[in-house]
């Protein structure tokens, strides 16, 4: 008795390991005939059995039913698991492990690059609805399942670091740019981001030396050389930050940026000249620009200062000497009103330009204009 009883169950046990390896076999046809949802429904059960679950061919069969549901089109399965692409990149992986005869490794390696290409597709789909931190992960994976094969995927790490930088994750940003920066990438923008992101952080030693080891590999690059330049005038280092924007301007004659930033410049060494011919030229470039057409009337206006600040120190008896230096401060101040003007349309209600133009009218004598300025001045109190 005892014996037929020890047979039933040797019996009943090959039955349950048959009716498994049946569920993986139901598995791959559901899924030769394209029944998504069938083929996983048999392939998850057979991948948690104990009788199926150390065989490398239903992880197999898993990765290759998984990465289908991840890429199909087909409204009817697209949801079947939002994680498909992960789990079936896992299924893989579990093969190589289990696969001792290698009797899958051929076709594995096509496989898995392919989750690669998947990951970095989804990545660049959640990139272009500014989902940046999925699009980061994404194409970090993407350059993380390469890099298994044995292939360094450097535009995915390089958007995984513009996806991370957009995220405002600074830590993953630099890790990525660090990496690219190790493999000589050829891409001088991996210096200035990098390099923009430690003066960002106060480090402004760390920026410099990073923005400088970029110019050494490219000189002539426009966003180094705006980069370097930044944190010159962050640290004060004028003289160096106006060579740097001289060579710019060589660079690019039709940013009209460049030259209000080399106006401002020179404006504080007190080269008037020089700022009168940088802000003129900012406003050649653009009309509109506020900025250097306040700076400009403003340098005027505080030429003329001096200029009476002279005049008040002459002697009483240099009444013609005297005259003269009023000429010129009046024609200082009139040239300052075009661009005064100009600025209080594009922004009527900056109180600067207001007072400015306040005090032009009132030592011009301008008094029509004046009543209106002092209207609007008193307005805005």
């Amino acid at each position: 008795m005892k014996k037929l009883i020890f047979l039933l169950v040797i019996l009943m046990s090959v039955t349950i390991v048959n009716a498994q390896k049946n569920k993986r076999t139901s598995a791959f046809n559901y899924h030769k005939s394209g029944k998504l949802d069938k083929a996983k429904e048999y392939i998850d059960q057979a991948s948690e059995n104990a009788s199926t679950i150390n065989d490398a061919r239903t992880w197999y069969y898993r990765g290759n039913i998984y990465l289908d549901i991840a890429r199909t089109q087909d409204e009817k399965y697209k949801n079947l698991d939002p994680d498909a692409l992960q789990k079936a990149y896992e299924a893989y992986n579990k093969c190589l492990e289990l696969d001792k005869k290698k009797e899958y490794f051929n076709e594995l390696s096509p496989r898995i690059l392919l989750c690669g290409e998947e990951f970095y597709n989804k990545a660049a789909s959640f990139y272009n609805i500014n989902d940046y931190n999925k699009s980061m992960q994404y194409f970090e994976k993407a350059f993380e399942i390469n890099k298994t094969t044995g292939k360094i995927d450097t535009t995915a790490i390089y958007n995984a670091a513009i996806s991370a930088e957009l995220a405002k994750n600074y830590d993953k940003t630099i890790e990525f740019l660090k990496y690219l920066i190790n493999l000589n990438y050829n891409k001088p923008t991996i210096y200035s981001s990098l390099s923009n992101i430690y003066k960002s952080e106060n480090d402004t030693i760390k920026a410099l030396e990073i923005v400088m080891e970029g110019r050494e590999k490219y000189p002539d690059d426009f966003s180094l050389i705006i980069t370097e330049t930044n944190i010159y005038l962050s640290t004060g280092e004028t003289e160096k930050a106006l060579s740097n924007l001289e060579l710019a301007i060589q660079k690019d004659t039709t940013n009209p940026t460049i030259y209000y930033a080399v106006a401002t410049n020179y404006d504080a060494l007190g080269d008037f000249d020089k700022a009168e011919n940088a802000y003129m030229k900012a406003i050649k470039l653009k009309p509109d620009y506020f900025e250097p057409n306040y700076n400009l009337g403003a340098l005027y206006v505080n030429k003329a200062s001096d200029v009476i600040n002279e005049a008040n120190k002459l002697p009483l008896d240099a009444v013609d000497e005297y005259q003269k230096k009023k000429d010129e401060a009046d024609n200082l101040l009139k040239n300052s009103l075009p661009y005064l003007e100009k600025a209080l349309k594009m922004q009527p209600d900056d109180i600067n330009t207001l007072v400015s133009l306040k005090e032009i009218y009132t030592r011009l004598k301008m008094n029509d204009k004046l009543k209106v300025v002092n209207a609007k001045i008193q307005e805005l109190k």
